[in-house]
C-alpha cells in the first residue's frame, strides 16, 4: 500500500472512530446507581479499588435495590465483566490519586477513572476484531479486517462499545472470540498444554459474563469440526490432563465466586435476578403446544423482520447465519448431523432468550443475540469457504454499513428514540423504551438537519473541535458565532455541554486521539500485510 493511501485509511478511522466514540454516558462523574450499567461498575471497582467482593459501600443506602439474600448484597449483573475492566479501572484510579497530590488536578466530569473504564469496552471491542481475523488466517478463510470491523460494527455490538460501555455485551463477544480463537489454535496446530490449559479459562470467563451462554460449552466441538483436516486433526481435549486440571480448577473457582458473592453455591441465574419460574411462565404461557409453536414462529418472524431491530436489518450477520445454518442443515456434505444439532442448539437456547422476554431488553438492537455475533462469522465464513455465495456475502456487508450507520442515527430523532412512555412494542407487550417504527425512523431521520447536528456534538470528534475552537477563539465568541448561523445555542442541554466542555482538561482529549490513532494504525497495518 503507498504511503500516501496508508495515511488516509488512517486519518479516516480515526476520524470514523471519534464520530462514533459518543460523549453521552462519559461526560459524568461516575456511572449512577441502580441499573444494569452501575452493576458491572461495581464488579470492576471491588476487584481493582477495594479487592473485597463486598458491595456495601457501592449500594450504601441502596441495599434494597438489587441482589439480596440473608444480609448478602450484591449486583444483579456477573462478575465477568468487571474481571475484563478491572485494570482499565486500576490504571484510571492511579493517575486521578496522582493528579489529586499535584498542582493539576483532574475534572471531576470525564475523570480518569470513568475515562479509562470506557476505554476498557473498546480495547475488548478491537481485541474480538484482532482475534477473529487471527482465528480465520489460521482457518485459511479470506476475509480482511476490514470487513472483520465493519461487520462487528454493523452487528449493533459496536453501541455497547462506543456509546452505553457499561454494560456486558462486548465483554460476551470478546470472550466467545478469545475461546474460539484458542479452538481453532489448538485443533491446527501441533497439540499445545498451554493452549490447553487456557482453553477452560476462556470458557469459565466467557460464562462468568453471562450465566445463560451455556452454548459456549460447546464450542470446542464446533471449532474441531470446522478446523482444517490436517495432521493435528486429532488432537483431543478431553485426555489432556492441563485441560481437565484447569476445567476442574475453573468449575471450582466459579462455585467459590458464587458462595462468596451470594451467600450460596448456584449456577441458577434465576436465583441471582431473584425471579422463578420464568421457563415454566413461558412455556405454559400458549393453551397447547400447536399453539406455543405457532406463536413463537411468528415472534421468530418478529425478530428477524420487523421495524423494531429486526436482524435482516441491524444484524446482518446473525440473520445471515441462520440462513447459512438451514443450507448446511440440508448439506449431507458439510459438517456431521451431530455437530448439525449442536449449532440448531445454540441458536435455539440463545434465541429462546429473546422469545421469553418478547422484547429487545430497553436498548439498542436485539442485545441479547449479540453474543451469537463470533459464532455467526465461523459459521458463515466456514461454510462460504466451501460454497461461493457471492450475493449473500454482498448482502452482509451492505447491510453491516447500513446497520453501522442507524447506530450513529440511534436516539438522534425521537423518530428513533426509545419511548419514555408504555408503548406495545412488536410483541404486542406495553412497556417503556421502545420503538416499534425504528427502521421507518431511521429513515426520515436521514433528511432531517437535527440528527446531523445531535451525531455531531455528541461525538468525541465533536467535542475535541469545540474544545480546540474554545481554547482558541474564546467559548463566547464561538457560542456567537452559532447564534448567527441560527443554531440552537440556548437550550439547557447545549449549555451544560459547552460548561462541561470548559471544566474538562485538554489531556484527555489528546489521550482519545492517541488511544485510536494507535488502533487506526494497527488496523491499516493489519490490511496491508493481508
Amino acid at each position: 500500500m503507498k504511503v500516501n493511501k496508508k495515511i488516509f485509511y488512517t486519518i479516516f478511522l480515526l476520524f470514523t472512530f471519534l464520530l462514533f466514540f459518543k460523549t453521552d454516558f462519559r461526560f459524568e462523574t461516575s456511572v449512577n446507581c441502580c441499573g444494569d450499567d452501575h452493576d458491572y461498575y461495581m464488579h470492576s471497582e471491588t476487584i481493582a479499588l477495594d479487592r473485597d467482593l463486598n458491595y456495601s459501600n457501592q449500594l450504601k443506602g441502596n441495599e434494597d435495590k438489587r441482589f439480596s439474600f440473608n444480609g448478602k448484597i450484591a449486583p444483579t449483573g456477573f462478575i465477568g465483566s468487571g474481571i475484563f475492566s478491572a485494570p482499565f479501572t486500576f490504571l484510571g484510579n492511579l493517575i486521578d490519586n496522582i493528579l489529586e497530590n499535584s498542582s493539576s488536578k483532574s475534572s471531576k466530569i470525564l475523570n480518569f477513572r470513568i475515562l479509562f473504564y470506557s476505554l476498557s469496552s473498546i480495547t475488548y471491542f478491537f481485541g474480538t476484531v484482532f482475534l477473529t481475523k487471527k482465528a480465520f488466517d489460521i482457518l485459511n478463510y479470506k476475509i480482511s479486517v476490514f470487513e472483520i470491523l465493519l461487520i462487528y460494527f454493523g452487528s449493533g455490538v459496536s453501541y455497547f462499545a462506543f456509546e452505553r460501555f457499561s454494560m456486558s455485551h462486548v465483554y460476551e463477544v470478546f470472550s466467545t472470540t478469545l475461546l474460539i480463537y484458542l479452538c481453532v489454535y489448538f485443533y491446527n496446530n501441533k497439540e499445545s498444554n498451554f493452549i490447553a490449559l487456557l482453553i477452560p479459562i476462556s470458557l469459565f470467563l466467557g460464562i462468568s459474563v453471562r450465566w445463560v451462554n451455556y452454548f459456549l460449552f460447546f464450542i470446542p466441538i464446533i471449532c474441531k469440526n470446522f478446523s482444517n483436516k490436517s495432521m493435528y486433526a486429532k488432537n483431543t481435549l478431553i485426555k489432556n490432563y492441563y485441560f481437565i486440571f484447569a476445567y476442574l480448577s475453573s468449575v471450582w473457582l466459579f462455585f467459590w465466586h458464587t458462595n462468596k458473592l451470594y451467600g450460596k453455591t448456584t449456577f441458577n441465574p434465576e436465583f441471582v435476578y431473584q425471579t422463578s419460574n420464568q421457563i415454566n411462565n413461558f412455556i405454559n404461557s400458549s393453551s397447547g403446544i400447536t399453539s406455543f409453536l405457532y406463536g413463537n414462529l411468528i415472534n421468530i418472524f418478529k425478530i428477524f423482520f420487523s421495524q423494531e431491530f429486526g436482524i435482516f436489518w441491524f444484524s446482518p450477520a446473525i440473520f445471515l447465519s441462520v440462513v447459512f445454518l438451514l443450507l448446511i442443515f440440508f448439506d449431507k456434505k458439510f459438517l456431521s448431523f451431530r455437530i448439525k444439532f449442536v449449532l440448531l442448539l445454540c441458536y435455539s437456547q440463545v434465541f429462546a432468550i429473546v422469545l421469553l422476554w418478547k422484547s429487545t431488553a430497553s436498548s439498542y438492537g436485539f442485545r441479547y443475540l449479540y453474543c451469537l455475533v463470533p459464532l455467526s462469522l465461523l459459521i458463515i465464513y466456514g461454510y462460504q469457504n466451501k460454497k461461493n455465495y457471492n450475493f449473500l456475502k454482498f448482502y452482509l456487508i451492505s447491510f453491516s454499513l447500513f446497520a453501522s450507520i442507524s447506530v450513529l442515527f440511534f436516539e438522534t430523532t425521537p423518530l428513533t428514540q426509545l419511548s419514555t412512555v408504555e408503548v406495545t412494542n412488536s410483541f404486542g407487550r406495553t412497556l417503556k423504551y421502545s420503538q416499534p417504527l425504528y427502521l421507518s425512523g431511521i429513515v426520515q431521520s436521514f433528511v432531517i438537519v437535527d440528527s446531523y447536528l445531535k451525531i455531531f456534538t455528541t461525538s468525541f470528534l465533536g467535542a475535541t473541535i469545540f474544545k480546540i475552537l474554545f481554547n482558541t477563539f474564546g467559548k463566547e465568541n464561538i457560542v456567537n458565532t452559532l447564534e448567527n448561523f441560527g443554531l440552537p445555542i440556548n437550550n439547557n442541554d447545549f449549555i451544560n455541554y459547552t460548561l462541561e466542555l470548559e471544566i474538562i482538561n485538554i489531556s484527555k482529549f489528546l489521550i482519545v486521539i492517541i488511544y485510536f490513532s494507535i488502533f487506526s494504525y494497527y488496523l491499516v497495518k493489519n490490511y496491508e500485510q493481508r
